[in-house]
């Protein structure tokens, strides 16, 4: 089956899943307002509110995490660095049986054969990998005028699979926005701070593409900044 088929595929599942939740909690507005609750659990249970992942290829893989930036080809970036590893820990909690590539055997090979090499295939099968992923993020931007921290990035995912060095997956996530309804005050935090909740939302976004989640997961997701 081809990329195109698959992620079509795939999208159609996720449409399904939304429309019998969505048909699921319209029946249950007939009934009492008390049965409210169990209808709740109930579909919990079942997974009805739950988003199946656009790509399960990761579920007992060996993979690779590579995040591209504007100044990765040239050192080691920070964001890169700090955004893999989130995204690591992301799929270490959530994608049953994944195995990762450790960042340093990662990071060793690109500086041993260039940390401008493009061949992930070559790469994957340095380290032993069965899958790659890539993430590019690019114009990484923090703050939203002189006095408030909004993140900004486009960012656009790819993923190869080692043994015949296919692209399998790919999704542009355009310009992803945190925090989305209004920024926070730099008299509130700190830039290092704040790269380091806007790398690991924007993480967990990504982690979405790979794992299922819940429907409620994004409600009121600004609130993070709070606990700050």
């Amino acid at each position: 089956m081809t990329t195109a088929s698959t992620q079509f595929t795939v999208l159609a599942r996720r449409r399904f899943f939304q429309a019998a939740a969505l048909a699921s909690v319209g029946a249950v507005s007939l009934v009492q307002t008390g049965c409210l609750g169990l209808a709740s659990n109930l579909m919990h249970a079942v997974g009805m509110d739950m988003i199946p992942a656009e790509y399960e290829g990761f579920e007992g893989s060996t993979v690779a995490i590579i995040t591209l930036t504007d100044s990765s080809q040239y050192s080691n970036d920070v964001a890169a660095r700090d955004l893999s590893r989130r995204v690591g820990e992301v799929f270490m909690k959530k994608v049953k049986k994944c195995q990762l590539v450790r960042e340093d055997l990662v990071e060793q090979w690109r500086d041993e054969h260039g940390m401008d090499s493009v061949d992930y295939q070559a790469i994957g099968k340095g380290v032993e990998a069965e899958k790659v992923l890539v993430i590019d993020m690019h114009d990484l931007r923090l703050r939203d005028g002189a006095t408030l921290y909004r993140g900004r990035a486009d960012v656009s995912l790819r993923v190869f699979d080692v043994e015949t060095g296919n692209l399998v997956y790919s999704k542009s996530m355009d310009e992803y926005m945190y925090p989305t309804s209004t920024g926070q005050h730099t008299s509130e935090t700190t830039e290092t701070r704040f790269r380091k909740l806007y790398l690991s939302m924007l993480a967990n976004e990504i982690g979405r593409s790979f794992h299922p989640y819940d429907l409620n997961e994004r409600i009121a997701i600004d609130s993070k900044i709070a606990s700050q």
